[in-house]
């Protein structure tokens, strides 16, 4: 992957962080399953894809490969955050 195309897709990963984002914190306002739903797919998609596209960047030695693991961690912190609220939300602990 040539980097013009590393950046379009940390691009595109990040607006689906956005859209996750947004769903979560519609999720926890609103009594609303489906966006919980949708938040939890997209924080799980963030994840995958960046360190899919980690794992293949650091194997051609580009420098993008360090943006796509800060970026799962980004979206591994928000989406434990979400988690976490969701769980006190419900009453679980």
């Amino acid at each position: 992957m040539d980097t013009r195309n590393g950046l379009v897709t940390f691009g595109l990963m990040i607006l689906l962080f956005v859209f996750a984002f947004v769903f979560c914190l519609d999720a926890l306002g609103t009594p609303n399953a489906t966006y919980g739903v949708l938040a939890i797919i997209g924080f799980i998609a963030c994840i995958g894809a960046s360190l899919y596209n980690g794992m293949l960047s650091a194997r051609e030695g580009e420098g993008l490969a360090l943006w796509y693991r800060a970026y799962s961690v980004l979206a591994a912190i928000a989406f434990v955050w979400f988690l976490t609220r969701c769980g006190t939300a419900f009453g679980w602990w």
